[in-house]
């Protein structure tokens, strides 16, 4: 019987942050001043002279407003002695911190999906969790995930595309297949409120498969027509009436799988680790009355399915 592997190249994209930060000067020194001498040339007046009238005291003049840019005129300083000037909030916001979440998401690999490789399959519903690791400056993220994914659809009949279905479908049974994942994510920020904003990015990572993949030849007058029906579809060298038990598939274990002689076994074609590649996005909901507390609500692509959940994370 003619087996065909499928196997899936990815190439993985890089994304490159550069921060810039801007230098602070202390702000210039006040202008001297100097108080005023009497004018020189003044005479006295002689002894016997009448006593002049005193002359109306000149009005005092308003105080002058600060120039431009000095800190007493209640304004942040643009500009002092020639040097650009940052804000101390702007300077906050470039500030390296560090936070810790728990993401909890539902999965998909839809039968669509699985169609582009696959005449016959049966798509996955299941879940994945884990644990997430960032570092943010400004509005950008560095996040590193491990997550646990369950990988085990329901027992059901395979066939690769294009196979004759009278010979090559296979019932497959997952057991306990899943996958331990490690990925890196680069994830931007923006923020339309001091409640709500959106985040987007993706990144790359690696799984690791653990559990197994049994496999079972079918053969039966259903398969041609039907072969993704497992009671029309099944070993009937195995079983009368399809699907077979369990006890009668492991009582079958140890001969030399094919259509005519059925054999359950354990496919040792699954890999061992796979690519990952990340796509996100969703929605920031923060508690001003609780800095550094985010709840975010997620939806994307992580090879190899689609998910949508949610995720709390706290920024130290």
């Amino acid at each position: 019987m003619v087996r065909t592997r499928l196997r899936t190249r990815m190439i993985a994209g890089a994304f490159v942050m550069s921060l810039v930060t801007a230098a602070v000067a202390r702000p210039a020194a006040a202008a001297d001043g100097a108080e005023g001498a009497a004018p020189e040339g003044a005479s006295t007046p002689p002894a016997d002279a009448a006593p002049a009238v005193p002359a109306p005291s000149p009005s005092p003049l308003p105080p002058s407003s600060p120039p431009p840019g000095d800190p007493a005129a209640g304004e942040s300083p643009a500009v002092s002695a020639g040097v650009p000037m940052v804000a101390a909030s702007t300077q906050t916001a470039q500030v390296a911190r560090y936070g810790l979440g728990a993401r909890f998401r539902a999965t998909s690999v839809p039968k669509w999906l699985l169609g582009l490789f696959l005449d016959e399959s049966v798509p996955l519903s299941s879940y994945t969790g884990g644990l997430e690791f960032f570092r943010r400056s400004g509005n950008f993220d560095l996040v590193i995930g491990v997550a646990y994914q369950n990988l085990s659809p329901k027992d059901g009949n395979w066939l690769g595309a294009g196979n004759p279905p009278d010979t090559d479908t296979d019932y497959i049974q997952f057991r306990n297949l899943a996958s331990y994942s490690v990925d890196a994510a680069f994830i931007l920020h923006t923020e339309f409120n001091e409640y709500v904003g959106i985040h987007y990015g993706g990144g790359v990572g690696i799984g690791i498969v653990v559990g197994k993949m049994l496999r079972t030849s079918n053969m039966a007058p259903g398969c041609q027509d039907n072969p993704g029906s497992v009671t029309d579809c099944f070993p009937s060298k195995l079983c009368n009436v399809g699907p077979c038990t369990e006890g009668q598939l492991h009582a079958s274990e140890g001969g030399s799988d094919s259509s005519d002689n059925p054999s359950r076994f354990s496919d040792k074609h699954v890999p061992a680790a796979y690519p990952i590649i990340n796509l996100v996005t969703g929605l920031d909901v923060r508690l001003p009355s609780v800095p550094g507390l985010a709840v975010k609500i997620d939806l994307g692509y992580f090879l190899p399915y689609f998910f949508l959940g949610g995720s709390v994370a706290y920024q130290i």
